[in-house]
């Protein structure tokens, strides 16, 4: 009986519409493959998953619970994190991890420029709430001294 790869007995090689689970399942074939694992090797090693279940997880196809993450990555034998992480199997990071990396550091500049505007504005409200303060009690000095409350 010949394997049937993808949906509903297609052979839909394409991949799966979340670039998350397409990075996720390229990072699992490329360590299974470097590990020398074959599909159902991996199937078998992380707890009677089918070859094809595991060939829509490399396609980014299907979206594993933790439960399952947990057990390939095991049977892999890499931390979980080496499945999520941006940094290249020899240890680089990639031009789309240096990218967002640019963009986050772009967009702390933008907050940071944002709340010294804000402390700005908070402290020229205080130096004028604090003159008013001071002509409130040169106010209430003077109706100490004049003997009572004017209108």
């Amino acid at each position: 009986m010949a394997k049937s790869k993808g949906v509903a007995g297609g052979n839909d090689d394409s991949l799966g519409d979340d670039p998350f689970l397409v990075e996720i399942g390229r990072r699992v074939k490329q360590i299974r493959t470097d590990a020398g694992m074959t599909q159902k090797d991996l199937g078998e090693a992380a707890g009677s998953l089918s070859s094809s279940y595991i060939y829509l997880v490399e396609r980014g196809r299907q979206n594993m619970t933790l439960t399952v993450f947990r057990r390939v990555a095991e049977a892999l034998g890499v931390p979980i994190e080496d499945l999520l992480s941006d940094t290249d199997r020899d240890g680089q990071l990639s031009d789309r991890s240096l990218t967002r990396f640019v963009y986050q550091l772009e967009k702390l500049g933008q907050i940071l420029n944002l709340r010294r505007e804000q402390d700005d504005a908070i402290f020229k409200e205080l130096e004028n709430m604090s003159a008013v303060k001071e002509r409130i009690t040169e106010h209430l000095k003077a109706q100490k001294k004049g003997g009572g409350p004017s209108r």
